[in-house]
């Protein structure tokens, strides 16, 4: 990702974000509501079949 941001012109993140800034504030500081999938390594395949087989730590009660 930050490999990715450093080639492009803009950012979306602006002056007051980072690249790693912004992954720590989430995977950190974000309450872990729903699904969460780290697709980082996954192929697209596998994303999808990830998506329906997580349904149970999906539910928000």
């Amino acid at each position: 990702m930050t490999a990715r941001e450093a080639g492009r012109e803009k950012t979306g993140y602006g002056a007051v974000w980072t690249v790693a800034g912004l992954d720590d504030e989430l995977r950190t500081r974000t309450p872990r509501i729903g699904l969460w999938l780290d697709t980082t390594r996954l192929t697209v395949g596998e994303t999808v079949e990830a998506i329906p087989a997580g349904r149970e730590r999906a539910r928000v009660v």
